[in-house]
């Protein structure tokens, strides 16, 4: 693979293009909500842009400078500051198409998290300091969204595990010789599904969470 390749770059484009087109579906209309879309990235960018730099500065995890543009800030290359915009923008657009074409998924419930933080636990007793800091964030954003929680959101979260698999099974090595995003193993459980470490499983549960609170913080 030559230098510059830019995959990650790459990938952002797929990943928002067929969420950003369907955007304009006449019954969704997901383009209307987009005034609610800077509140509910605040709610996420306010931990998760803090924690992602943490990391990356402890060297916790890296980028592959092989599969990038070039530029960074704070050291976090452009790609990952767009992956969070476009991955919440994702996810949001998928909940609304839930809500929209499944009505009867507005009715409120919890019960699903309790499976997350089974695994999130076995994480904990295997994994490192990250872990524990994984599993201590989707605690704490499990319980500013508990009353709200709906199966429209754990639909949506389970329907974005479709695309995750794939997009974050690329950028840690499924098709590439080295991964575009690297993890020191042991702030880690090591646990892996494919080359996806066990805890982005949890970490994603957390953006959700947030994004979903940011989305819903004006509802009754």
């Amino acid at each position: 693979m030559p230098e510059q390749f830019n995959l990650y770059l790459i990938l952002n484009v797929i990943a928002i293009a067929g969420p950003f087109l369907l955007s304009f579906d006449k019954k969704v209309a997901f383009y209307k909500k987009w005034p609610k879309l800077l509140v509910a990235l605040s709610f996420l960018w306010a931990i998760y842009i803090p924690w992602d730099i943490f990391f990356a500065f402890t060297l916790e995890w890296g980028f592959n400078s092989d599969y990038l543009v070039g530029f960074e800030f704070l050291h976090l290359p452009l790609e990952e500051w767009m992956f969070f915009i476009i991955i919440p923008y994702c996810y949001l657009f998928i909940y609304e198409c839930v809500k929209s074409y499944f009505p009867k998924t507005k009715e409120k419930t919890i019960l699903p998290y309790y499976f997350f933080i089974g695994v999130a636990l076995s994480q904990v007793y295997y994994g490192g300091i990250y872990s524990y800091i994984n599993l201590l964030v989707v605690l704490l954003a499990f319980m500013l969204v508990r009353s709200k929680l709906n199966m429209a959101f754990w639909w949506s979260y389970l329907l974005t595990l479709l695309p995750f698999l794939i997009f974050n099974g690329i950028l840690t090595g499924s098709i590439t010789e080295d991964p575009i995003v690297w993890y020191n193993s042991a702030a880690f459980s090591d646990v892996r599904i494919g080359t996806i470490p066990s805890e982005d499983f949890i970490y994603l549960l957390g953006m959700m969470l947030l994004c979903f609170k940011g989305w819903t913080w004006k509802e009754d």
